[in-house]
């Protein structure tokens, strides 16, 4: 398994220096730079910055520098927050941004597979109906609409939370749902296919002959091979959580790696750009990494393959 994981790291490498280059060449392409501001800086000390900064060199010459000082795990200091590098700035908003890619992770995990083996357990009937018509409300109502919704609803008209904190449980409680709405509508979509499909192996109905119990044969025989589709999904959907939280913690002002990167575009921190990104780009391939592993240990013809 460890040689698996290994392979599937190492096969993401290219991807991550793809990443790399193409934020690098489009902040760079992209017209202004680091030092523009309401005030004009004069040509000398314009001139010294860039020099410092090493932004006087080729673009070649400068991307080159910049993926040699990478991978010595030093992503530049940044432009507008000045005696604090990269790497610090990240690290200090990551935890952030993972503990409510986390929390919304779990929601739409244990939301979304419940949904969906309710839905094949009560298939035809009026709750499969509902919750499949709850399911496709969640995928077509976007986190920009869910987070306003629910701060009116209960922060503004019940008063019931806050809105614009991130410090005790209860203000994590509407970002959660604002971010774990729509993975959980995902999720109950794929359970609710992968059981399906399961449930006609032949496999199923040779248990069903031999007199299994129905209970047996769903929560036992077919409840892990039906929810592969949703461990296959699981990876690429956290990270997408991560790197989609821009839109809900700019909603409710939580300080995370989304609202930094908001505020560098802004202030044009071109190092602090790349730096967020790049750590989206890994957190993406370690993610599928170990959803690949997790898929390989539920079905071994994985590996194999």
């Amino acid at each position: 398994m460890l040689l698996f994981l290994i392979k599937r790291l190492l096969l993401a490498l290219p991807t991550f220096f793809a990443v790399t280059f193409l934020t690098f060449a489009l902040i760079h392409f992209v017209p202004g730079g680091p030092f523009d501001g309401e005030r004009e800086i004069p040509p000398e000390i314009r001139f010294r910055l860039n020099v410092c900064y090493g932004l006087d060199r080729p673009l070649g010459e400068q991307y080159c520098r910049y993926i040699g000082n990478v991978l010595r795990g030093d992503f530049g200091p940044s432009y507008k927050y000045s005696n604090w590098d990269v790497a610090d700035l990240v690290k200090s908003k990551a935890l952030v941004s993972f503990e409510l890619g986390l929390y919304g992770m779990l929601f739409a995990f244990a939301v979304g597979v419940s949904m969906g083996v309710i839905c094949v357990r009560l298939q035809g009937t009026r709750w499969d109906f509902f919750l499949s018509f709850l399911s496709t409300l969640g995928i077509c109502l976007p986190a920009f609409v869910v987070g306003p919704l629910l701060i009116y609803v209960f922060g503004v008209g019940l008063r019931w939370v806050n809105v614009a904190c991130w410090e005790v449980w209860s203000d994590k409680i509407l970002p959660t749902l604002t971010i774990g709405i729509l993975y959980a509508s995902y999720i109950s979509r794929l359970a609710k296919r992968g059981l399906c499909e399961v449930l006609r192996k032949p496999y199923i109905v040779a248990a069903r002959a031999r007199g299994v119990s129905e209970g047996r044969i769903f929560f036992v025989h077919a409840l892990k091979n039906g929810i592969l589709p949703v461990v296959a999904y699981m990876g690429p959907a956290f990270a997408g959580i991560i790197g989609g939280a821009i839109v809900t913690e700019t909603i409710f002002q939580i300080p995370g790696l989304g609202r930094l990167l908001v505020q560098a575009i802004s202030n044009r921190d071109d190092t602090l750009i790349l730096g967020i990104v790049n750590f989206y780009a890994l957190a993406v391939i370690i993610c599928n990494a170990l959803t690949d592993c997790v898929q390989a240990w539920l079905n071994p013809r994985i590996r194999l393959q």
